[in-house]
């Protein structure tokens, strides 16, 4: 498995195709995984020592609010959420992505998508580490750390798209829009819900 993280980020296109005509797709979940602890572990290293201090208090303090509001910034709160955004994210998109590839006349199978989305998050093994060391040089470290972070996760994008194509065996120009066409309604519908509920929350205030 290793041998084929470095190909992935070596020869993407070759790699990938050999992923998803295996089905490889216990290998992909076990990357996402990996993935969502070591996300979640960060979060949780990024909190600081003042959090850190501040937690502890919440923590031992007699109110269960203030229980609650420290199991927010617990370690086991932020790897759990991380797992569960990571693995849900990972099955609903490759949901996704599969059936508007059927649209581009697509014919690969739902274990090769979910395969091949698995792999493509290997940049997140070095873009993860490195943004949460860079974070702790302040200012500039802060500044770095998103950059790293953006690229990492434009890496991750492109590597998606490939993984859609190699996966369902339709051309790269589909394979973008296989990508952007749902993810982009996703965002439309995610706002409008978020709309709607400040709305209520206003209209529901005194």
């Amino acid at each position: 498995m290793w041998e084929r993280i470095f190909k992935t980020l070596a020869a993407p296109g070759e790699t990938l195709h050999q992923v998803a005509e295996k089905n490889l797709w216990k290998e992909g979940l076990l990357l996402v995984l990996v993935i969502a602890i070591l996300k979640g572990a960060t979060q949780t290293a990024a909190v600081g020592n003042e959090e850190a201090l501040i937690y502890l208090e919440r923590y031992f303090g007699p109110s269960s609010v203030d229980s609650f509001s420290s199991f927010m910034y617990s370690p086991t709160y932020m790897i759990i959420s991380s797992l569960f955004s990571e693995l849900l994210g990972w099955v609903v998109l490759g949901a996704v992505f599969f059936l508007f590839a059927k649209l581009f006349k697509g014919h690969g199978s739902m274990s090769g998508m979910l395969a091949g989305l698995g792999y493509a998050s290997c940049p997140y093994f070095l873009g993860v580490p490195l943004a949460a060391l860079t974070s702790l040089a302040g200012n500039a470290g802060s500044i770095i750390s998103g950059i790293i972070s953006f690229a990492a996760a434009i890496w991750v994008l492109v590597l998606s798209i490939i993984a859609i194509r190699e996966s369902q065996q339709i051309g790269t120009g589909a394979a973008v829009a296989v990508y952007f066409i749902p993810v982009v309604v996703l965002g439309i519908v995610f706002l409008l819900l978020i709309g709607f509920l400040i709305a209520a929350l206003f209209l529901m205030a005194p």
